[in-house]
């Protein structure tokens, strides 16, 4: 009769084998939660609006029913070319002020000793500790006495300075990790702090810079609150634009599944496209 000795090494290797198992479930389960929303979307777009309330679920809908007729109604009864362009100008510049005003923040915390240094660092948890709807009211009474209420200017300062506290707190470690010895070089060569940032620190950061102007694109052309809130028509961005479909008697479910297939079209193409400048600056990867 012959017995298995439990050696050190073999307990340590079925705990990698458990650790690895658990590592692939939770990353097909991540990637079935994240893909099968996208591919319901696409599918309910597909089909006529009467097949999507038959007793009959299609998960992979039939080729005779098949259809590209809500596609065709969107584009033919909703401007959406004129919602997704005033989506990427806004979204554009304000991520251009977005990153200015979060490196430029980042760098003089990073390299700078001065007082109420700590308070600042307070003061940006604090500000991204708060929902965005708190300053809605507020801003609301602004812009009224303003008169900016559906402009392109109001969007893009709204996405622009609002995203200015989170961004500079992902900008802060880079800028951090990045040599005091070439800052002290370029100040004794005569450069100005403003050069240094944008002809020394931000080149050599180019990676992290086109990675958080990625994500703050998106996180400005995705967002919701303040698109639905404060445009009407002229400024409208794509994302609102959907919740016009509805109608007081009907709610046509595959032409918002339509709508949201084309408005998220652009930034699956971003990403795809750029995917590696993400990684590499979130992770500090050289690109090969």
């Amino acid at each position: 009769m012959s017995t298995t000795v439990d050696t050190p090494v073999m307990r340590r290797h079925r705990r990698v084998s458990g650790t690895s198992v658990l590592r692939v479930v939770g990353t097909l389960v991540l990637l079935v939660a994240t893909v099968f929303p996208l591919y319901w979307m696409i599918n309910i777009s597909l089909i006529p609006e009467k097949e999507v309330f038959s007793e009959k679920i299609h998960y992979l809908p039939p080729w005779n029913i098949v259809t590209l007729q809500t596609y065709q109604q969107v584009f033919a009864n909703y401007p959406v070319l004129r919602y997704i362009l005033n989506s990427f100008v806004i979204c554009i510049l304000a991520t251009v002020i977005t990153l200015a005003f979060s490196f430029s923040m980042a760098y003089y915390l990073a390299k700078f000793q001065f007082r109420f240094k700590r308070f600042f660092f307070y003061f940006i948890v604090w500000s991204l500790s708060l929902p965005w709807v708190v300053y809605v009211l507020p801003i609301f009474r602004i812009v009224d006495l303003l008169k900016l209420m559906d402009t392109h200017i109001l969007m893009i300062l709204l996405y622009g300075f609002s995203g200015i506290p989170l961004f500079a707190w992902f900008a802060l470690p880079y800028v951090q990790e990045f040599p005091n010895e070439m800052i002290d070089a370029a100040r004794i060569d005569g450069a100005s702090e403003v050069t240094i940032l944008w002809r020394i620190v931000r080149p050599a950061l180019r990676n992290v810079v086109i990675a958080l102007f990625l994500i703050r694109f998106i996180f400005a052309y995705n967002d919701l609150l303040y698109s639905l809130i404060f445009t009407v028509n002229r400024a409208k961005m794509i994302i609102p634009s959907i919740l016009d479909m509805p109608t007081q008697y009907s709610v046509p479910f595959a032409r918002m599944s339509a709508g949201s297939a084309i408005s998220v079209a652009p930034i699956i193409i971003l990403v795809l496209l750029f995917q590696r400048y993400i990684v590499s600056g979130l992770t500090g990867r050289t690109l090969k």
